[in-house]
């Protein structure tokens, strides 16, 4: 009988097939980023979807059936969900940082930073006894300078992937969380707090 429940699981999931579900990324959790030795007061403006279909950001395609679920961002939208992850994330590594609708309407800060996302996907695939899962973003995250009118351009990806036995939602939320943080991981190792700004790394 255990066998039996196993295998069970193992094909049907932790939900149905053919669904539309929310999918959600927080940056509270991953590491907290090393602390900005300089806290600069950073506004961040709505990130810009580049994708073909904006509609979804991931699929669970279960085992043995050729339905799917549809996984749709719990903050609206890619554009808000990667946003608040950015924000997030600076926020942990010290930074003073606020949400401005464009950065027109970024006041004091000493950095305005947007981007573009080029990519954002999330996958699970069941197979026999496991389900396989993906995480993948691209990222070009834009830097202006208040002090000098400089500015930063820098594209970095996240790529992450993992099996489980029995796959549950959680599983590929925190590998899309750990996708996302690679990537802002990678933007703060490529440049340095200088001047009241972002600037590259020599």
């Amino acid at each position: 009988m255990i066998v039996a429940a196993g295998l069970a699981l193992a094909v049907a999931g932790c939900s149905g097939p053919g669904e539309t579900i929310k999918f959600s990324a927080s940056s509270e959790m991953v590491p907290a980023p090393e602390k900005a030795q300089n806290a600069l007061r950073v506004a961040v403006a709505p990130f810009e979807d580049l994708r073909a279909d904006k509609s979804t950001v991931g699929r669970h395609q279960h085992y043995v059936e050729t339905r799917v679920d549809q996984l749709v961002p719990e903050q609206g939208s890619a554009a808000e969900q990667v946003t608040a992850f950015v924000a997030g994330y600076l926020q942990r590594a010290g930074f003073q940082v606020t949400r401005v609708q464009s950065a027109a309407a970024a006041g004091a800060a000493d950095v305005v930073l947007s981007g573009q996302i080029e990519a954002y996907w999330n996958e699970a695939v069941g197979r026999f006894f496991r389900t396989e899962l993906m995480s993948r973003n691209r990222l070009v995250i834009r830097v202006s300078n208040s002090s000098d009118g400089s500015t930063v351009r820098t594209s970095v990806t996240g790529d992450a992937t993992t099996k489980v036995f029995c796959f549950c939602l959680t599983d590929l939320e925190k590998l899309n969380n750990e996708a996302l943080g690679q990537s802002l991981a990678m933007f703060l190792g490529d440049v340095v707090a200088s001047d009241r700004g972002l600037k590259p790394k020599k």
